[in-house]
């Protein structure tokens, strides 16, 4: 069950009483009352609640204009409206009202309105979660490295990270093969490993990363060792503690 939380908006202080104590009877937490539209749009904006229990008829700003207020402050918060006067209720679904509750509020009513505003609420979560995996994946996605700069004398060569065969560690630095060509680079095997996108490129060996597709083969080499032969005919051995890694991402661990 999804916890909720509400504010109290009513000039009558028995009347916020009483629902204080049918929401508490229902689990809602309160986090606040005000008694008129000044007080209630501060606690609104400070406490952020899901629910805003808000009487029609009170002096200054009515239930109506402090809803329409509200709904520039507190977008996520859902309103309910509770009066004596059941002729406003047409003007309240007009302000995107949860409900619409009559006084004196029946624990059964609100019972039901309450299962509305959890629904509501669960589905509320489950888009913002959604969005926020959305948002996720797009940023991931603008950050992926496209192009490998590799510094040359006087120039700075683009490589496509497609292009890239394999990236070896020897002789104190590290080489990133393109085709037939092999360049020679500034960067730590670690640093290659951290920028090249992982569902593409994989470490097969501490001085190794290869593009997997590039790999064609994978060979048994004997004695529980493997190696790897690529698109250009090139073997790789496979060191024992990263095999299994290799296994997983080609599905031949099940």
């Amino acid at each position: 069950m999804s916890s909720l939380t509400a504010l109290l908006v009513d000039d009558e202080p028995l009347a916020r009483q009483h629902l204080r104590c049918l929401l508490e009877e229902q689990l809602v937490e309160i986090v606040g009352e005000a008694d008129n539209a000044a007080v209630a749009i501060q606690l609104a904006e400070n406490l952020h609640p899901n629910l805003l229990f808000l009487d029609i008829q009170m002096p200054g700003l009515t239930g109506l204009q402090l809803a329409e207020a509200l709904q520039q402050s507190s977008e996520d918060s859902q309103i309910i409206f509770v009066t004596g006067y059941s002729e406003y209720a047409t003007e309240a679904f007009e302000q995107a009202a949860l409900d619409y509750l009559v006084k004196p509020v029946a624990p059964t009513r609100l019972a039901k309105t309450l299962v509305r505003a959890r629904e509501r609420l669960a589905d509320v979560q489950a888009r913002s979660q959604m969005q926020e995996q959305v948002e996720r994946e797009a940023t991931r996605e603008q950050k992926r490295l496209q192009r490998l700069p590799i510094r040359q004398d006087y120039a700075i060569r683009l490589i496509r990270v497609e292009e890239i065969l394999t990236a070896t560690a020897r002789e104190k630095r590290v080489f990133v093969r393109v085709g037939e060509e092999e360049f020679r680079t500034y960067y730590t095997l670690a640093q290659l490993e951290n920028l090249l996108p992982e569902d593409q490129f994989l470490r097969i060996h501490d001085s190794t990363i290869v593009n997997v597709n590039a790999i064609e083969e994978v060979v048994y080499l004997g004695n529980h060792t493997y190696g790897v032969l690529l698109s250009n005919r090139e073997q790789l051995p496979v060191s024992r503690v990263r095999y299994p890694l290799l296994q997983k991402h080609f599905g031949l661990d099940k």
